[in-house]
């Protein structure tokens, strides 16, 4: 058991250093773009953020989710990923051709062409990060952290130049756009030569596989797209009724919180493949007791993370983003709490992938993001952002209360039986 500890600890590590310059990519490059472009390029940058995340589960059906349990239950892993892989490249192909066609060859959308090139953006975008991603949460469950952080990185790194390059020469919304796109080619370039080459993977086609992946999957599908619109579902309503320009700077005040996810995003690579492992270990009695330990401690890590955000926020602003996009100080309070609840979420909530009780981490999101949408509509309208950031605050404490009431059913319903 010692040395399962220690395992996790150096994966926490890991993955700390590794999403710490991954999770500080937009903050890097965030007074590049507050010194070059408007908050109207901006709002519309963090319109193009959003939509991927939304349309993520619709494309990709969150097949690859299926890794982070599925994988631990196929004897042959190989055949399994290649068939997950060939399904997920598969229905990004069709995505992007079917968008192509609906925007080029047809009359059924009417919009400018610079708007129809961004909508293209975003799903090709979102096509080849599906590949990333599930290359991504492959390697976490084999612990293969150089690879992990090999493509993490590669994408990050460049990201940033090519965003600093592209600006310098274009100063325009669509550089940054270019360079994440960029970024985001050439590290599934890589992806699929090291899938090809060094883990055998392959076109291949199972139908038992793909009904097993599919059972497990399609409430995720929608639990994925709820769970956008409960993080950014707000953008759009800040967008009609306070404007792009104020959309930018809530974008840039959600942005500087967001350096929370670096704890919670860090903590939870390294914490579900162990949880899963360990859980699947009929020998492992004790675990239960290793668990409660463990969420003690991570209670305190993201009290004290956000306290320290929470003081040097001022600092940031005047130092490093500009005194143009302050925001009241309650805005930032407020979506750091609500980041603490979230992480608390993310803890507590692979207990239920664990039981596959996807379904009902679909019903959670669902009831929290219909709430947090009418929320949105009720406060932002008269408290503008500040009521973006509490409605934020507000679903996130729910959702958290709602996961603990589940798992406490559920446990009283395993002791009955």
């Amino acid at each position: 058991m010692k040395i399962q500890n220690k395992s996790l600890l150096l994966n926490f590590s890991g993955y700390t250093i590794i999403n710490l310059f991954n999770s500080l990519t937009p903050f890097i490059v965030l007074p590049i773009l507050t010194h070059n472009l408007s908050s109207y390029d901006i709002g519309l940058l963090d319109l193009f953020n959003s939509s991927t995340i939304f349309l993520m589960p619709i494309i990709g059906l969150s097949l690859i989710q299926s890794i982070s349990k599925l994988y631990f239950v196929f004897k042959d892993k190989e055949k399994y990923i290649s068939v997950l892989f060939t399904c997920v490249f598969s229905l990004g192909c069709l995505a992007f051709l079917l968008t192509l066609f609906v925007l080029y060859a047809t009359n059924l959308v009417t919009i400018t062409d610079e708007k129809r090139l961004l909508v293209l953006s975003i799903v090709f975008y979102v096509f080849i990060n599906l590949l990333i991603e599930g290359f991504l949460l492959l390697n976490r469950n084999q612990e293969n952290l150089k690879q992990f952080a090999f493509i993490r990185l590669l994408k990050s790194f460049l990201e940033i130049i090519l965003t600093v390059v592209l600006i310098y020469y274009f100063k325009d919304y669509w550089a940054r756009i270019c360079a994440i796109l960029s970024s985001a080619v050439i590290s599934s370039i890589v992806v699929v030569v090291i899938l090809t080459r060094t883990s055998g993977i392959r076109f291949e086609y199972d139908k038992s596989i793909v009904t097993r992946v599919f059972q497990y999957s399609y409430p995720l599908i929608f639990h994925t797209f709820f769970a956008s619109i409960l993080n950014y579902a707000d953008r759009f309503f800040i967008n009609v009724f306070e404007g792009t320009s104020m959309l930018g700077k809530y974008a840039v005040a959600y942005q500087l919180c967001m350096v929370m996810s670096l704890v919670i995003n860090s903590f939870n690579m390294a914490w579900a493949p162990y949880y899963m492992k360990n859980m699947m270990d009929t020998h492992m009695n004790n675990f239960n007791l290793i668990v409660e330990k463990t969420f003690r401690y991570y209670i305190g890590g993201l009290l004290l993370f956000g306290l320290f955000l929470f003081l040097f926020m001022p600092l940031i602003y005047t130092y490093y983003v500009g005194a143009d996009y302050l925001v009241d100080r309650s805005v930032y309070v407020s979506l750091l709490v609500a980041y603490i609840f979230n992480g608390l979420y993310r803890f507590k909530v692979n207990q239920l992938f664990y039981r596959e009780k996807t379904l009902l981490v679909a019903k959670l999101s669902m009831i929290t993001a219909l709430i947090n949408l009418i929320l949105n509509y009720i406060c932002i309208r008269f408290l503008g952002i500040l009521g973006a950031a509490l409605s934020t605050l507000i679903s996130y404490l729910l959702l958290y209360l709602l996961l603990e009431k589940q798992l406490s059913t559920l446990k009283k319903n395993e002791f009955a039986s």
